[in-house]
């Protein structure tokens, strides 16, 4: 399976009509685009420079393909995305994070309700599995025993660089290597997580960030 996140910034003249709208077309392209599954969307409650996160996830990199071409990608969501469209209302911003995912044999990152956070990491120098190898000790360190932490994943940014088919790196290597996964079963059980403290990375992580927003799926 290919799971994929886009996160956007948004213009502050953008109508709430507008934004409505976008977000709807996000929560309901499973509807018109079978292939796209889990499509949720988040509103930022962190600080990083987003507004909008919207998740979802392909059977494979064929269905990807598949959804790539649908007339629902280009007349609907394209029409506020992209930068020569006279309807855009999203906006560019330093996190470096606009599409970014990961590649599983199987959905465990499913959360019916919640919270949901990505820590996104660069490791350092070589981004090399050994570094990889570290991060994951680390983070079963920071999650151990935690109460409230229902979904856990790290993986490499493997979708960032190989956005047009999921498969062939077209794209420089993605400012984030890593992302980390978690799916909180509330607001108050993350940020009593995040009051502990736990998260120690060591040296070899050289940049990290952090989003996590409330989900909202289809009704």
């Amino acid at each position: 399976m290919l799971r994929r996140y886009e996160m956007y910034s948004l213009d502050p003249n953008a109508s709430p009509a507008a934004v409505q709208r976008l977000t709807q077309s996000f929560l309901e392209c499973g509807r018109f685009v079978p292939e796209v599954l889990d499509s949720a969307v988040g509103t930022n409650l962190s600080d990083a420079p987003v507004r909008l996160v919207w998740e979802h996830a392909y059977e494979s990199p064929a269905a990807y393909q598949r959804y790539m071409v649908h007339p629902f990608h280009a007349c609907i969501l394209d029409r506020p995305l992209l930068a020569d469209s006279p309807e855009r209302i999203v906006t560019s911003n330093d996190l470096g994070a606009g599409l970014l995912g990961y590649e599983c044999a199987s959905p465990v990152y499913r959360l019916a309700a919640g919270v949901r956070r990505l820590v996104l990491v660069d490791l350092s120098p070589d981004r090399s599995p050994a570094a990889a190898a570290r991060f994951d000790e680390a983070v079963a360190r920071a999650s151990d025993g935690v109460k409230g932490l229902v979904v856990s994943i790290v993986a490499e940014n493997s979708m960032a660089a190989a956005w047009f088919d999921g498969v062939t790196p077209i794209a420089p290597p993605p400012r984030w290597s890593h992302v980390w996964e978690q799916g909180w079963e509330s607001l108050a059980a993350f940020e009593g997580y995040r009051a502990e403290g736990r998260e120690q990375w060591p040296g070899f992580v050289r940049e990290s960030a952090s989003v996590h927003y409330e989900l909202v799926t289809p009704g």
